[in-house]
């Protein structure tokens, strides 16, 4: 138990510097950029050009798959095709900058750039084969309007580190969990072993593993980061990077309702198939990922930035678990807090 817990607290305390500074830039683009913006640069598109916004304004929001669909709906009430809807839907969900930032501390350079090149591929071959097997036609799905909240600093430390911190606590501290049981039960090469080195056999393992787990892009990363450890290339650990956030049973049911069966349908074949490719594709580059595994390297020595960090994430993680917060950018719950009243 004793190692358990301090595999967890050495993996967070790695992630820690990274994760306040993403949220806090992740709270500046949730206050400056309100969704009606985002309704008005896509509700009025259409095809190929639309399908390349979406894509360009989904992959560095900080929304999980649940928290995009609402926007998404707002983009089909307002006039999107099904094209631009299905690629914010498959784009947004992957990655975001405070997931970007967290890839790097704990997966290293190559896997941080990787994560939104192939939430962007993959949200726009899914926006084009979505669009053209579904049809292009009106949509009338209501969507929940957001209230337009302050602009000042105030207003951004609590989008950040209340709004989209809350709306991530939990999964994030599962997925913490996860990581350390792994790493401290899982013995080494398990992986490996039980799949004789063929990621033909470990990416539609990892695939099928990603799809049933609620798990936000942020939270994927350390126990991507333990699997790793334990002897998956590191391939098959970005298939369960990509699916794992990008699926997920609740959000197929509305994307089924959104673009209809037959275009989420090719919606899941995109997210797949584009998983395994990129999986092979970071297969093929040298160092993927570093040498000493971040999970290895926090059980050394860390600055004390890292533990300021750890320790002020972890009150506000316990505050919010304490005092959960409602619908957000990211929140799937349906309370309401109201936002802090400040002058613009």
């Amino acid at each position: 138990m004793k190692d358990i817990l301090l595999a967890f607290v050495h993996v967070f305390a790695m992630m820690a510097p990274w994760l306040v500074f993403g949220f806090l830039m992740a709270g500046i683009i949730a206050v400056w950029i309100p969704r009606s913006w985002v309704n008005r640069m896509m509700g009025g598109s259409s095809g190929f050009r639309g399908i390349l916004r979406a894509v360009a304004i989904g992959v560095p929001l900080p929304i999980c798959s649940c928290g995009v669909l609402p926007i998404a709906a707002g983009l089909r009430k307002h006039g999107a095709g099904k094209g631009p809807t299905a690629a914010l839907l498959i784009s947004t969900p992957q990655t975001g900058i405070d997931s970007i930032l967290a890839t790097y501390a704990l997966l290293g350079p190559v896997f941080a750039v990787a994560r939104p090149i192939a939430a962007a591929i993959t949200g726009v071959v899914g926006g084009a084969v979505v669009s053209a097997v579904g049809g292009e036609d009106a949509s009338s799905v209501a969507v929940e309007e957001s209230a337009a909240g302050s602009r000042g600093i105030k207003a951004i430390f609590w989008q950040a580190y209340r709004r989209l911190l809350g709306s991530v606590a939990k999964p994030l501290a599962v997925g913490l969990a996860v990581s350390a049981l792994v790493t401290v039960l899982v013995p080494d090469n398990f992986f490996a072993d039980a799949f004789h080195g063929s990621d033909w056999i470990a990416m539609p393992v990892m695939a099928l593993v990603g799809f049933p787990m609620y798990v936000c892009s942020t939270a994927s990363i350390p126990i991507a980061a333990s699997l790793v450890a334990k002897g998956v290339s590191p391939g098959a650990a970005f298939v369960f990077l990509m699916v794992g956030p990008a699926m997920n049973a609740m959000s197929l049911t509305t994307v089924a309702a959104l673009v209809g069966r037959k275009a989420a349908a090719a919606y899941v074949a995109v997210i797949i198939a584009g998983a395994i490719l990129c999986g092979i594709a970071i297969n093929l580059i040298p160092d993927a990922l570093p040498a000493t595994s971040a999970i290895a390297a926090a059980g050394h020595s860390l600055s004390a930035v890292h533990w300021a960090s750890a320790a002020f994430l972890a009150a506000m993680i316990a505050y919010n678990l304490v005092r959960p917060v409602g619908m957000g950018h990211h929140k799937c719950s349906s309370k309401q807090e109201p936002e802090p009243k400040e002058g613009r």
